[in-house]
């Protein structure tokens, strides 16, 4: 969990980099039962227990979330009990909150019966309301799903945490987003990513112009704390952050097509990762957790 933390306050470096200045410091806690004086960190740090917390209550409270078939249950009131949480996460921040209706078609033999629907709240930018970060994931389950716990409550779980950290640190700091932050939870990713197909297509249009970053909270605890074969003598399977790739690769053949300037775009957000990650680490390390390391470009491991 601490791991995984790292990097979503990676991600918030790279947000704050856009959002606020930090050159303040913010006073936070280290989650962990042997550490409890205050520290200094120098960006928003997700609390670990609120991101458990939320994660058991969805997860025993809204269950058989299969988009298009029954409404007023798990599906809804998972969506319902999401975006009030995070509208409280956000609160005194203008936040807005949309329902991003679409159709869908089901499954194969089983002819959806309800429209699918995303679900976004909005803090608009105060400089720059134009230019957009996203946060997202999916919410929608299997229908041979109950809990859905790991694809994709996981994702939502961390999204919220996300959400409060933001939150706690504006306020506390008493600063404003200066550009426009949307966090969403796309629907009917299991029949076939058609909620993310919509909100691109549809809901903004295609146009990506000023869309600056698309953070993607998938499936958040795939291998954490997993071993190869499940074996205790093996070590642990380290996390990772895929980024937009610059040239065909196998997973996407023949498909990234770059302007210049989109291509001079995502050099820069790569940039910025390189930046993030040896700063949370050694921000971390610095205030004890001397065990924690990551793998360069070189695949070396940096202790």
């Amino acid at each position: 969990m601490l791991r995984r933390l790292l990097y979503i306050s990676a991600i918030l470096i790279v947000l704050g980099s856009s959002f606020f200045p930090l050159n303040t410091l913010a006073r936070t806690r280290i989650s962990n039962a042997s550490r409890n004086q205050p520290v200094s960190l120098n960006f928003p740090v997700p609390d670990p227990l609120y991101i458990y917390n939320q994660f058991a209550y969805v997860t025993s409270h809204f269950q058989r979330r299969e988009a298009g078939y029954t409404a007023n249950q798990g599906h809804d009131q998972f969506a319902a009990y999401w975006t009030q949480e995070m509208m409280n996460n956000l609160a005194g921040f203008g936040a807005q909150v949309r329902r991003d209706t679409f159709s869908i078609q089901g499954w194969r033999g089983r002819p959806a019966t309800l429209p699918a629907f995303n679900m976004e709240v909005t803090v608009p930018g105060l400089v720059h309301p134009e230019q957009e970060i996203i946060v997202g994931c999916h919410y929608d389950g299997k229908a041979n799903s109950t809990e859905s716990a790991l694809d994709d409550t996981s994702g939502c779980a961390y999204e919220l945490g996300v959400g409060k950290a933001m939150g706690d640190y504006w306020r506390s700091h008493h600063v404003y987003p200066a550009r426009t932050v949307r966090f969403v939870i796309f629907d009917a990713e299991e029949q076939g990513l058609f909620g993310s197909f919509h909100y691109l297509n549809s809901t903004i249009n295609g146009d990506l112009s000023n869309v600056l970053a698309m953070f993607n909270e998938e499936q958040s605890g795939i291998n954490y704390p997993a071993r190869f074969l499940g074996k205790a003598s093996n070590p642990f399977m380290p996390d990772y952050i895929d980024v937009t790739p610059l040239q065909d690769n196998a997973a996407y053949p023949g498909r990234i097509h770059f302007t210049p300037l989109q291509r001079e775009r995502v050099v820069h957000f790569r940039d910025l990762w390189q930046q993030a990650i040896p700063a949370v680490f050694a921000q971390f390390q610095a205030v004890g957790y001397s065990s924690l390391d990551y793998y360069n470009n070189n695949s070396q491991n940096v202790a």
